[in-house]
């Protein structure tokens, strides 16, 4: 009996920990060899756990979605209150970031992921309030030297 408990608890921890991992693994959900700047209306954030989501809507009508750091993140690092000021309905911002990856893309390192992607989602770098003092960064911004390896899209 120990052996079989000892076994379930070893495939319940590889299940967690392959959860978590492709969670918190961006350069393979995000393609950091690419970089998108859109520019337009914040109409709507929502501060919460895993991520914050803001919706970025240009002057043409077209929606992106931003998904930035968790409500603990932006709390713990004293950024909420500045960017609940900032980031109101209708502010004008410019955000620069990396693509969300295809869905087959993504499928590729994790080929159990069933969902499908927004392909104007943006794991943002740079946040800022067109005209206005609020700009928010990346303490550190993606290596393009990674390109050259494994952020690439898997092989077929």
């Amino acid at each position: 009996m120990k052996g079989h408990v000892g076994i379930l608890v070893a495939a319940l921890s590889l299940a967690i920990a392959s959860t978590a991992f492709a969670h918190h693994s961006h350069p393979l959900t995000y393609d950091w060899c690419k970089s998108v700047t859109v520019e337009g209306r914040v109409e709507s954030v929502q501060y919460k756990n895993p991520h914050s989501i803001i919706v970025v809507r240009q002057d043409d009508g077209t929606a992106y979605t931003v998904d930035w750091l968790p409500l603990d993140g932006l709390t713990r690092n004293a950024i909420l209150e500045s960017a609940k000021g900032a980031l109101a309905f209708g502010a004008r911002v410019a955000v620069t970031g990396a693509p969300i990856r295809t869905t087959a893309e993504i499928r590729g390192f994790f080929p159990e992921f069933t969902g499908e992607v927004n392909p104007r989602t943006i794991d943002p770098w740079v946040i800022r309030r067109v005209g206005d003092t609020f700009s928010w960064a990346l303490p550190q911004l993606p290596e393009p030297a990674n390109c050259a390896g494994v952020f690439r899209t898997p092989a077929r």
